[in-house]
C-alpha cells in the first residue's frame, strides 16, 4: 500500500467556507484551513494559538451602549484608550484607568475654564462651563467625577457616535447634538466643547468714523482682525455709515479707530462708498487699532467673510466627519444626509465664506448621483473617498488636485454601497463593510485603471458571514497586519492582509462570553488589541474591557499569557492566588512557573479544585510566575486531501503519522484525524525536554481509513503553540 507525505508549507489562505472544499484547482485551496480557531494567521504564512485577553476593569456600566475609542499620541507608548458610556468618558493607559491626584480645592476667586478640575467635599468635579464663583455641585458648571478617575462627560447620552482624530482633536458626531471636540493637553487634562462654525477670531468692537470733512458723499467701513500666528480673518464689526462727508484725501482722510483686539497681528478693511451694502478691501493696519482712508479704491473681489452658523439646530447636526486637505469635513444631516460641508483652509472650525467664492473658503455640495446617496463614511486618501449606500464616489480637485469653492468634483467609482461601520486604512488601501453589512471590502487606487478598484474579502470565506453582519472593525497593522473584526453574534474574526502580498486570510476567535466591541491603541512595541466581552459571571451579566496580550514571548516561564479575562501573579512563592472577584464561581486555567498546573477544563475530575470561591483559589503547589483565566481551546483542521489533476481525492485514505513544524512551541498539543480520535503529542525519550521547541517533531495517529485525509491539531492547555507546516503520513486505498 502506498505511503506519501504531503505537505502544507502555509496557512495564509486561512478558513475556507464549504463552497471551496472543492476547489483544489485554487490557490487558496494549497494554503487554506477547514478550521481556524483561535489561532492567527501570520504574515509570514504560518499560524498561533492567539494569546490571551488580560483583564483591564469592568466597564463603568452594564448597559449595551458602552463603546471604545482611542487617542494616538505622537508620544511612542502613550496612545490612550477610551471608555464611552452613557454620558461620560473614561480613560486607561497601557492597560491601567487613568487617575487625578493632588487636586486643587475649590475657591469662589478662581476663574474657571473647561477642562478644569476642582476638588470640594471629597469630590473631584470637571468643569463644563467657564465661570467664577459657581461651586460644586452645580451640574450646571461642574460633572463629579468617581474618587479619582479621570472621568468626563459627553453629550451624545446612549447614543454611539463616530469620531476622527486630527492632531491633539478628536471630533466627536451623532445626529442627536451639535457636534463636539474631544482636546488632549496632558494626560489628566481634556478639555471637551461644541464646535463653533464661526470664525475663533473675535471681531473688533466699537467702530467709530473721524470723517476727513462734510460733504455729500457717503461713506461706510467694517473692520476685520487676524490673530498672530494662524492669521485667520474675524467676522466684520459693526458697520459706521456717515452719509454727509467729504471724499478722502491724503490731506483729509477719513480716520477709522476701534477697540485692539487681544492677539491680533493685524486689521482689514472695508469699505462701502456707494451705499450698496457690498464692502470691498481697502487695506490693513498692521500693530495698530486705527486706519486713515486716503481714497484707496475698494476691491470687490475681497470681501469680508460671511457668518454661517451650521449644525446647531436638531435635523441639522451631522453624523459624519474627516480631514483633507487641511479642511475638516462633515457630512450626513437628518435633514440632508447626502450633504457635505468643507471647512476653510487651514480652519477647522471655520465655515464662512466669501462674496466672490475665494479659492480657501468653506465648501458646501451634495453626492447627486442616479439613486439616493446617503453618506456613510468619509475617509482621506488619494483623494477624498465618500461611501454612500449607493457606491463608492471620489471627490477631486482641479488640475493640481486641491479641492476648492471653483474646483470641485465627485465620481462614482463603483456601485456596492458601504454601511455605517467605521471604514480602516491600510497603507494606501481602505477597508469597509460593503452595504447590508455582510460583505467586507477593500478600495486602493490603481494605477492601470486610473481609479479606485477593490474586491469582495469575504468570497472565500462567506460562512464566517452568513447569515451575519458586521458590527465593528478595526486595525492592528503590528505585528501581523490584521484587521479585527466584530460578528453581530459576538464572535471575534481576523482577516490577516497584506495587499501587497496579494495575502488575505480569517480566522475566528470565541471566548466563554461575547466580544462586543473592539479598538486597537498603538502601544510601544506592538498595537494592542482592546476589546469589550459580555460574560455571564456568577450567574450574572457583566461587561469587561481586556486586552489581548503581546505574542512574542521573550520568557517562557513568565510570559506565556493564554488565559481570557485573566490575571498574573509575579512575586514570592504563593499557592494562593487572590483578586479574582471578576471570575468569581468559574473553573480558570492555571499556569504556574511555565507548567500547567490546571488546564481550565470546566468538565475534568480537578476541576472544583480550581473553582474561584472568595475571589480566590488555592493551587496545589507555590509559584513565584502565575497566570490565570478562562480556558481557550484553539485548533486547526486541513482541508480534504487534494491535488488538481490527480486522483487522489476520491481514493480512501488514512493518516498514520504527522510531522510538524514548530517555532518556539510547546509539546503539548493533541492531533487526530478529528476530534473523536485525537492523540497527545508525547516526545520521544532522546528528544530534549526544554519547555520550547523550534523544528520538526513527529508522532503516530490514532485513525483509519476515510474519504478525508484530514489533520485537526487542538491545543486547550495554557501554552504558546506556532505552526509553520505540517507533513501527514498518508497511506492510499482503493
Amino acid at each position: 500500500m502506498a505511503t506519501e507525505s504531503v505537505v502544507q508549507r502555509a496557512f495564509a489562505g486561512g478558513e475556507l467556507a464549504p463552497a471551496l472544499y472543492a476547489r483544489a484547482d485554487q490557490a487558496k485551496y494549497l494554503t487554506g484551513l477547514r478550521t481556524c480557531r483561535n489561532f492567527l494567521v501570520l504574515r509570514s504564512g504560518g499560524v498561533s494559538n492567539r494569546a490571551g485577553f488580560r483583564y483591564v476593569s469592568p466597564c463603568k456600566t452594564n448597559a449595551s451602549t458602552v463603546r471604545l475609542l482611542r487617542y494616538n499620541s505622537e508620544v511612542a507608548g502613550e496612545s490612550i484608550l477610551i471608555e464611552a458610556g452613557d454620558g461620560y468618558l473614561r480613560f486607561f493607559k497601557a492597560g491601567a484607568a487613568v487617575q487625578v491626584s493632588g487636586v486643587t480645592a475649590w475657591s469662589g476667586a478662581t476663574a474657571y475654564v473647561i477642562g478644569d478640575i476642582a476638588e470640594s467635599g471629597g469630590v473631584n468635579y470637571y468643569c463644563v462651563k467657564a465661570h467664577t464663583n459657581h461651586a460644586p455641585p452645580n451640574a450646571t458648571y461642574w460633572y463629579a467625577m468617581p474618587g479619582s478617575l479621570l472621568e468626563l462627560p459627553h453629550p451624545f447620552g446612549t447614543a454611539a457616535f463616530s469620531w476622527v482624530q486630527s492632531g491633539r482633536v478628536i471630533t466627536l458626531t451623532q445626529e442627536s447634538a451639535q457636534p463636539h471636540e474631544l482636546i488632549f493637553v496632558e494626560l489628566t487634562r481634556w478639555v471637551i466643547q461644541a464646535i463653533t462654525t464661526a470664525p475663533t477670531t473675535p471681531a473688533p468692537e466699537n467702530l467709530v468714523l473721524t470723517p476727513g470733512g462734510t460733504g455729500t458723499r457717503y461713506a461706510a467701513y467694517v473692520v476685520t482682525a487676524a490673530l498672530a500666528e494662524t492669521y485667520e480673518e474675524s467676522l466684520v464689526s459693526n458697520v459706521v455709515v456717515n452719509t454727509g462727508v467729504a471724499e478722502p484725501t491724503p490731506d483729509a482722510p477719513h480716520v477709522l479707530d476701534w477697540d485692539a483686539v487681544t492677539g491680533a497681528a493685524e486689521y482689514y478693511l472695508y469699505a462701502d462708498p456707494y451705499g450698496n451694502g457690498t464692502f470691498g478691501f481697502i487695506g490693513t493696519a498692521t500693530g495698530v487699532n486705527q486706519f486713515k482712508d486716503s481714497g484707496f479704491v475698494p476691491d470687490f473681489t475681497v470681501t469680508p467673510p460671511l457668518a454661517r452658523t451650521l449644525f446647531a439646530t436638531s435635523g441639522n447636526y451631522p453624523k459624519r466627519a474627516a480631514h483633507y486637505q487641511q479642511r475638516r469635513f462633515f457630512a450626513h444631516t437628518a435633514n440632508e444626509p447626502d450633504a457635505m460641508w468643507g471647512s476653510r483652509v487651514g480652519f477647522p472650525s471655520n465655515f464662512a465664506i466669501s462674496s466672490p467664492l475665494q479659492d480657501d473658503d468653506a465648501i458646501t455640495f451634495k453626492i447627486a448621483g442616479n439613486q439616493h446617496h446617503p453618506v456613510r463614511n468619509l475617509v482621506g486618501l488619494k483623494s477624498l473617498v465618500v461611501l454612500t449606500d449607493g457606491g463608492e464616489w471620489v471627490v477631486r480637485g482641479g488640475a493640481d488636485g486641491v479641492l476648492s469653492p471653483s474646483a470641485l468634483s465627485a465620481d462614482q467609482e463603483a456601485y456596492y454601497g458601504a454601511d455605517d461601520v467605521r471604514p480602516v486604512v491600510i497603507g494606501n488601501a481602505i477597508v469597509y463593510v460593503q452595504a447590508r453589512g455582510s460583505i467586507v471590502r477593500d478600495l486602493q487606487f490603481t494605477q492601470t485603471v486610473e481609479g479606485f478598484a477593490g474586491r469582495d474579502l469575504t468570497i472565500y470565506a462567506s460562512h464566517l458571514f452568513d447569515p451575519y453582519t458586521v458590527a465593528e472593525l478595526d486595525y492592528a497593522q503590528v505585528p501581523h497586519s490584521i484587521v479585527w473584526v466584530v460578528r453581530s453574534d459576538g464572535v471575534l474574526l481576523g482577516l490577516t492582509y497584506l495587499r501587497e502580498h496579494d495575502i488575505w486570510g480569517w480566522h475566528r476567535h470565541d471566548t466563554s462570553g461575547v466580544f462586543e466591541h473592539v479598538c486597537v491603541v498603538p502601544e510601544n512595541e506592538e498595537d494592542a488589541v482592546y476589546v469589550i466581552v459580555r460574560r455571564t459571571i456568577d450567574g450574572g451579566t457583566v461587561r469587561y474591557i481586556e486586552r489581548l496580550e503581546s505574542r512574542e514571548i521573550l520568557d517562557f516561564n513568565t510570559e506565556a499569557f493564554f488565559v481570557d479575562s485573566g490575571l498574573s501573579y509575579a512575586g514570592a512563592p504563593t499557592s494562593n492566588v487572590t483578586g479574582l472577584d471578576h471570575l468569581e464561581g468559574e473553573v480558570v486555567a492555571v499556569l504556574g512557573d511555565g507548567q500547567v498546573v490546571y488546564s481550565g477544563d470546566p468538565n475534568g475530575v480537578n476541576a472544583e479544585s480550581f473553582r474561584v470561591s472568595g475571589g480566590a483559589i488555592n493551587l496545589p503547589a507555590a509559584y513565584s510566575a502565575i497566570h490565570v483565566g478562562l480556558r481557550i481551546v484553539a485548533e486547526i483542521e486541513t482541508l480534504d486531501l487534494d491535488v488538481e489533476g490527480s486522483s487522489v481525492r476520491d481514493k480512501r485514505k488514512r493518516v498514520a503519522g504527522l510531522s510538524v513544524l514548530l517555532e518556539s512551541s510547546s509539546r503539548a498539543f493533541r492531533a487526530g484525524p478529528d476530534v473523536d480520535h485525537l492523540r497527545r503529542f508525547e516526545p520521544a525519550a532522546h528528544e530534549s525536554t526544554a519547555p520550547a521547541v523550534t523544528g520538526q517533531v513527529e508522532m503516530s495517529l490514532t485513525s483509519g481509513f476515510d474519504k478525508y485525509g484530514r489533520v485537526l491539531i487542538r491545543q486547550t492547555d495554557p501554552l504558546p503553540l506556532t505552526i509553520l507546516g505540517v507533513l501527514p503520513q498518508v497511506e492510499l486505498g482503493g
